[in-house]
């Protein structure tokens, strides 16, 4: 056998060796990750990624030693990037470089060749470069900061220590004096290009582990800039500097911990380098990491967790970087300096003080350094910054404090005359001062909602209301919501609007039932406050019934009078109804970029103009149906004129039912009598655009028959259309009047669109008989799904309301958004002997939220509970099973 062969047989053997020993080593750490990490959360996560470094460390130099490399006096392996900072998680890649003198080229070359061959044949995801110190030097120099960055992550692996050694002098004593501040400054574009990114926020719902604000990065880019500035190597060294303190540096190592615990598990979840925290990961490393369901789901502690800490960790991350920057800051001359009153000053265009006691002086200061900040539009200065930190805690901040009277009538004042309120609000809670102030804010601080449809933590979301109002009040709004903005303008009260909004979701700290549990909160925190009693009643009546509004015009019939009566008598002035309505515009605009819709804008508008006209007249009576129906009809015979004769406006309308007279104005129903009299005893349809309000009305006339309704919604969505709304009318000669409320992906849909010839093309195909309606819905169901990331889903709720409707049963159905869904809900309706009067069909992002009115066969309302478990089990099942 040839010399060559023993040398390949060696190699074989070694790497066998490695990789049973690499194997052995990763299953055992795995293992020790698992159960380390339920003994000690906290502490695991650095210990186990430098325990991955070390056996990297060992395999180099048995991988070097094996193919007789033992004396590498002059060449030198050096660890960089994550492998450097002993930051390895399961699937991280390794950066190796091989440090040479330049006699000795030849050696670095040959071993550097053999090693990776090597570590590549035992699987390893490996980056490498064969420099020398000079050749380090000179590509640090350039405009691109990855090698010096490298470089300062680097770590001696093994061969010639005192080259590393060398490189280091280098480095720290040769090069940064020079080049530190074109670092600093490329590392600062890098840093908020990172952020811009990857979401500029901590609050992401699916955040990024390593890039995202909040994350590995947060640290690494403070470090470098640090390490740059001060000519350090780790956070620890800035302690004698007198840069950071203990508690600082302990913020980054606890972090750091964190971070890599959750990134390391994330890794072993999806078998490959996996960065981003989605939703088909959460549930999964909260139960890794310990967190039980209770009043919250275990998922939903574990992400407030994470928003908490990445929080702090972003604030640290920021004040260390600006006092690396603080020193290239330049001005020769003294900045101008103003007095104001209770030791405030305005130095250099920013609020400042010069008494180090200000705040333990006078407690109520601490309101009034935010007060003054907005009221001179001056950003504090970083020392009053940290003057406000150091004296914000559970401990400072007693009962006596947040009960001072001064304290509390600079934070009204503030609401009340406040510039920019939002943003004073954000500085606040990024200080932690504002849930500390109000603890019962303060269990929602970084609280998250585990689905798609709230993007933001519930605290950031209200402070994102108070935003929307002020952007009424400025008139940012004038053209688009003139109505709403009309309606700010005269408002009396617009600290408790703010207060509603602040404290609106505050319950949701204390578990299910938000609304009666946040108002339980009100007369308690009014009193700390100093709120009268008609403005505690106010702002107790705006929490516990945010939702009304939205719920009775996205999910009720607003034509029905008997609601708005019973809506009227809940609100009972005007104001308070004005007030309702701005919380809830402002509710629905906080939750996501896309929440709010112009078709949600008119519904909302809707019931606050026939609600304020109740009000205005003072009496809840309902207008006589009979004369209802005269005043109506004499109304569209003056709109018709002489288009259609008086007779047969009479023979249209006088078998229309009386709920057709509430559901639709005179003008649309001489609408509707134009669209019969054209079809006569023919099926009939058309179409009407509203574009502004981003929907379409499809208007069908036609013959009654079992199941006509489902059949009309299978086609409708068949043809790609969204279902809004429908009000299905039944004259008492089986011909029927339907009126759908359409869009297509959130959008009014443009005359001439190649849809509405496919929908009147499908309907003529299925009203005949020439095409089969499961047909065209099973096709439907075969498309592709629009939520293909996974999304956390909850089980379907079906409720049955009997409370809401005199006339008719409503049935909730709360579910997981599909293809076919509608059709077979209708279908099963229809099944069960129910006849829909009126349907509201409400989508967030990936759940649908339908309301159903129904009656039985004989035109009554669904009250048997044996009838009513039935319709629930069979809704239930054919939800399921679709």
């Amino acid at each position: 056998m040839s010399k060559a062969a023993d040398i390949v047989m060696e190699k074989g053997e070694l790497v066998r060796t490695l990789k049973e020993r690499l194997d052995r080593k990763n299953m055992e750490l795995m293992a020790y990750h698992e159960s380390k990490a339920k003994r000690s959360k906290a502490l695991s996560g650095s210990m186990l990624a430098k325990k991955r470094s070390e056996i990297i460390d060992k395999l180099i130099k048995q991988a070097l030693s094996g193919q007789g490399f033992n004396d590498l006096k002059n060449v030198c392996v050096i660890a960089l990037g994550g492998y450097g900072r002993n930051e390895l998680c399961p699937y991280s890649d390794v950066d190796i470089m091989f440090l040479y003198k330049p006699r000795n080229k030849t050696l670095a070359k040959e071993a550097t060749e053999k090693l990776l061959y090597l570590l590549w044949d035992l699987g390893l995801d490996v980056g490498h470069s064969v420099r020398t110190i000079d050749e380090c030097i000179e590509l640090s120099q350039e405009d691109d900061t990855t090698i010096l960055t490298s470089l300062l992550d680097s770590r001696f692996v093994c061969g010639g220590e005192q080259l590393y050694a060398d490189l280091e002098k280098k480095i720290y004593y040769q090069l940064l004096p020079t080049f530190s501040h074109k670092f600093i400054q490329s590392k600062i574009r890098e840093n908020e290009q990172r952020i811009n990114r990857f979401g500029r926020s901590v609050y992401l719902l699916e955040p990024n582990v390593k890039e995202g604000e909040g994350g590995l990065r947060d640290i690494h880019y403070a470090l470098w800039i640090a390490q740059a500035k001060f000519k350090v190597k780790y956070f620890s060294d800035l302690l004698p500097k007198g840069i950071l303190m203990e508690n600082e540096i302990r913020i980054f190592e606890k972090s750091l911990n964190f971070l890599l615990l959750v990134r390391s598990e994330l890794h072993y979840l999806a078998g490959r380098r996996e960065d981003r925290l989605g939703f088909e990961f959460q549930e999964k490393v909260a139960r890794f990491l310990g967190f039980k369901d209770g009043e919250l789901p275990a998922v939903e502690r574990f992400m407030r967790i994470y928003y908490l800490r990445g929080n702090e960790l972003r604030e640290q991350s920021k004040r260390l970087i600006e006092k690396c920057i603080m020193g290239h800051k330049s001005g020769i001359r003294s900045p101008k300096t103003v007095a104001l009153d209770n030791g405030f000053i305005i130095q250099g265009g920013m609020l400042s003080t010069s008494n180090i006691n200000i705040f333990k002086v006078n407690p109520a200061n601490l309101m009034r350094a935010f007060e003054y900040s907005d009221k001179y539009q001056a950003r504090m200065s970083n020392y009053l910054l940290d003057l406000i930190r150091e004296n914000v805690s559970v401990t400072s901040m007693d009962e006596s404090v947040k009960s001072n009277p001064e304290l509390n009538a600079s934070f009204l004042r503030l609401l009340k005359k406040g510039k920019n309120v939002a943003d004073t609000l954000f500085e606040m809670n990024r200080l932690r001062f504002l849930g500390h102030y109000i603890p019962e804010f303060g269990k929602i601080v970084c609280m998250v909602q585990h689905d798609a449809y709230h993007v933001y933590t519930v605290d950031v979301h209200s402070i994102f209301m108070v935003r929307e109002i002020e952007n009424l009040l400025n008139y940012k709004y004038e053209k688009e919501h003139p109505l709403l903005t009309k309606t700010a303008e005269s408002l009396v009260s617009r600290h408790v609007l703010y207060l509603a909004c602040l404290f609106h979701d505050m319950g949701k700290g204390e578990g299910k039932d938000h609304a009666d549990k946040g108002a339980a909160m009100i007369p308690r925190i009014a009193k700390r406050l100093g709120l009268n009693s008609t403005e505690t009643q106010q702002l107790e009546f705006l929490v516990k019934n945010h939702l009304l509004m939205s719920h009775f015009s996205q999910r009720r019939d607003i034509h029905d009078y008997s609601l708005i009566v019973r809506f009227a008598k809940a609100v009972k002035i005007l104001e308070t109804l004005s007030l309702l309505y701005l919380l809830t515009f402002a509710d629905i605009k906080s939750v996501g970029p896309d929440v709010w819709t112009n078709w949600k804008g008119m519904l909302l508008k809707e019931i606050f103009i026939r609600t304020a006209k109740v009000l205005e007249r003072g009496s809840f009576k309902a207008e006589n149906p009979h004369a209802r129906q005269k005043r109506v009809i004499d109304e569209v015979m003056g709109i018709l004129g002489s288009r259609v004769s008086r007779k047969n406006v009479a023979a249209i309308l006088k078998t229309m039912p009386e709920s057709y007279f509430l559901g639709f104005s005179p003008r649309k129903i001489a609408y509707h009598v134009g669209l019969i009299e054209k079809s006569e005893d023919a099926v009939g349809m058309d179409v009407l655009f509203y574009p502004h309000e981003e929907y379409n009305e499809f208007t069908f006339w036609g013959f009654d028959e079992p199941g006509i309704f489902s059949k009309l919604c299978g086609v409708i969505r068949a043809s790609g259309l969204n279902v809004l709304g429908a009000r299905i009318t039944t004259r008492k000669d089986s011909r029927i009047l339907d009126v759908f409320y359409v869009n297509k992906l959130g959008q009014s849909v443009k005359e001439g669109e190649e849809v509405w010839e496919k929908l009147k093309d499908n309907m003529n195909q299925v009203l005949t008989g020439k095409t089969d309606v499961e047909n065209l819905v099973a096709r439907r169901r075969q498309e592709r799904s629009l939520y293909s990331k996974a999304i956390p889903q909850y089980p379907t709720r079906i409720m049955v309301d009997n409370e809401s409707s005199d006339a008719a049963t409503v049935i909730d159905v709360i579910t997981y958004d599909r293809a076919g869904l509608l059709y077979d809900i209708t279908k099963t309706m229809k099944n069960l002997g129910l006849s829909i009067e009126y349907a509201k069909i409400s989508t967030k992002v990936d759940q649908v939220v339908d309301a159903f009115y129904v009656v039985d066969m004989n035109r009554k309302k669904i009250t048997d509970p044996d009838k009513i478990e039935e319709i629930k089990t069979a809704l239930q099942e054919s939800i399921t099973s679709g």
